[in-house]
């Protein structure tokens, strides 16, 4: 009985991941991105300040470049420009598509990485 109801719910569940707009997933990309990135630079602020090549400090570095690319692919995707106000709906340009894609594929791994160095 268990498995009847296992299998609805968790094709809903997939479902619902894969209905996410792309948009969507670059925000939360990035919000995930950014508070792993707040979190890492202060507990290592001491520490990178003092050895800036500090693998923790190389990692966090190259977090921010990562989530710098995925905020300019996500305004390209949408077509943002610079000035355009917070509440401006996205209008997905197509020709964007895959370096926003891209971007969150790079960016994703930078918060497993963050999260194992935070304690």
């Amino acid at each position: 009985m268990k498995r009847f109801l296992i299998a609805p719910l968790l094709v809903w569940c997939l479902s619902m991941i894969a209905c996410e707009s792309l948009e969507q997933q670059a925000r939360d990309t990035a919000a995930a991105l950014g508070g792993a990135i707040a979190a890492a630079q202060t507990q290592y602020q001491s520490a990178c300040t003092t050895t800036p090549t500090a693998t923790a400090c190389t990692l966090i570095n190259k977090a921010v470049a990562a989530q710098n690319a995925l905020v300019t692919a996500d305004e390209a995707y949408c077509g943002f420009s610079p000035g355009t106000p917070l509440t401006t709906t996205c209008t997905p340009v197509k020709s964007a598509q895959g370096a926003l894609s891209a971007a969150i594929s790079n960016a994703t791994p930078f918060v497993t990485e963050l999260k194992a160095i935070i304690q």
